[in-house]
């Protein structure tokens, strides 16, 4: 499993998706792949942080501006499977990111979503 600073993270990636299905996407079949991908990357994006706060490379401000620009990189993926309108990648996106808030929040003792 994943730790982040001795925090058990590891299953914040099944978290995120079982959310993310249950969010009344209707066609989940198609997307959970492009879904299991971002939230595969929001994982390892709360990885790097970590390392970069661990060495000083970012604080909680620089953390939460590469987050934002991280979503948008999301929801541009989401965006790019056709069947996919603009309100049904915010669901996604918001169901996983709820997720990852709770343990980036507690595993890097900042706010950042």
């Amino acid at each position: 499993m994943s730790k982040i600073n001795g925090i058990e993270v590891g299953n914040v990636v099944k978290e995120a998706l079982d959310k993310a299905r249950l969010s009344g996407i209707s066609n989940w079949n198609e997307i959970k792949d492009i879904a299991k991908l971002i939230a595969d990357s929001m994982l390892n994006d709360l990885k790097f942080i970590a390392k970069k706060k661990a060495t000083g490379g970012f604080d909680a401000f620089d953390a939460k501006i590469f987050l934002e620009d991280q979503k948008m990189v999301a929801r541009t993926r989401l965006r790019s499977v056709a069947i996919i309108t603009l309100q049904t990648a915010e669901r996604v996106l918001n169901a996983i990111t709820d997720v990852f808030k709770g343990a980036a929040n507690t595993a890097l003792g900042w706010d950042l979503f």
